[in-house]
């Protein structure tokens, strides 16, 4: 009986881990950075106006009130898009873009990412979901973080001008698929942009080194709280290169610091150096 109930309680562990939740961060209206799926949430609930359509009811045509349904519901779309938009927009900008700043910080020091930002802000890229439930809209909006239509490819960012290190060290090459940095127990902050790092002060990690393609189509980074599921194998591959982070980095402590030994390991083999620039890697943080 004993033997049994611990078959269960391992097949539920393994259950849970297989769904756990992505990794998010919330600000005060509780829109949230979805660092696993990459994309960033926020919801809000407008009540529909009142219908008032006998023009000798002193309510018609006054405020919060509408003719018809149709005339109602449009106007709470379009107060709920109005404020769907304000929110995402301060979300994007609180992001840490990387170790020195947030994304609002760094559009004030690089003219042409503030330009970017606003055109892409203002090109109406979010994507809607709107729900009629009684007297109240439940309104949804989202902005992908990666892809054709997300927020890396509007942002000017400098990729691939610099070679992935190589390390002196004589060692059997063997070749990786990706990099794993275990950071779940450290306090990272999470970032648009962090960079990973040797004990002694050398990114094996950071935009210089990969290529743009793979980091707007796939993410620069990815954050997730276990190995599992198709997701994982996806960014990283079958064969990834683990290592347990020392310890973060940076003003924002976006960045990880990793054994020197560890990254010679890793990027002893040419063709893990290419899957570096592809941006095959992957960090797991605590919830």
């Amino acid at each position: 009986m004993k033997r049994q109930f611990a078959i269960f309680l391992l097949l539920l562990l393994f259950s849970l881990s297989l769904f756990s939740k992505p990794i998010e961060d919330k600000d005060i209206y509780a829109s949230v950075v979805n660092w696993t799926d990459q994309v960033i949430l926020s919801n809000v609930k407008e009540t529909i106006p009142k219908i008032v359509f006998d023009e000798d009811d002193p309510e018609f045509s006054g405020k919060n009130t509408a003719t018809s349904q149709g005339k109602a519901h449009s106007l709470a779309r379009k107060k709920a898009k109005e404020k769907l938009k304000v929110r995402l927009s301060q979300r994007l900008e609180s992001i840490y873009f990387n170790a020195d700043y947030t994304l609002y910080e760094y559009t004030q020091v690089n003219q042409q990412a503030r330009l970017r930002l606003n055109s892409y802000i203002g090109a109406e890229k979010e994507e809607y979901d709107f729900q009629f439930v009684k007297n109240v809209l439940e309104a949804k909006a989202s902005l992908s973080i990666k892809g054709k239509d997300g927020i890396l490819a509007h942002l000017p960012m400098e990729y691939g001008t610099e070679r992935v290190p190589e390390f002196s060290e004589e060692m059997i090459p063997v070749e990786f698929s990706g990099l794993v940095v275990d950071a779940r127990h450290l306090t990272l902050k999470r970032a648009l942009f962090p960079k990973i790092q040797t004990d002694r002060g050398l990114d094996v990690y950071s935009p210089l080194y990969v290529k743009d393609a793979y980091a707007i189509e796939t993410g620069y980074i990815v954050y997730r709280d276990n190995q599992n599921g198709k997701a994982y194998e996806t960014k990283v591959g079958k064969n990834p290169y683990f290592v347990l982070a020392l310890s973060t980095a940076g003003k924002n402590q976006t960045d990880l610091v990793i054994p020197t030994d560890e990254a010679a390991k890793f990027l002893s083999h040419p063709e893990t150096r290419k899957n570096i620039t592809r941006c095959r890697v992957l960090i797991l943080v605590s919830q």
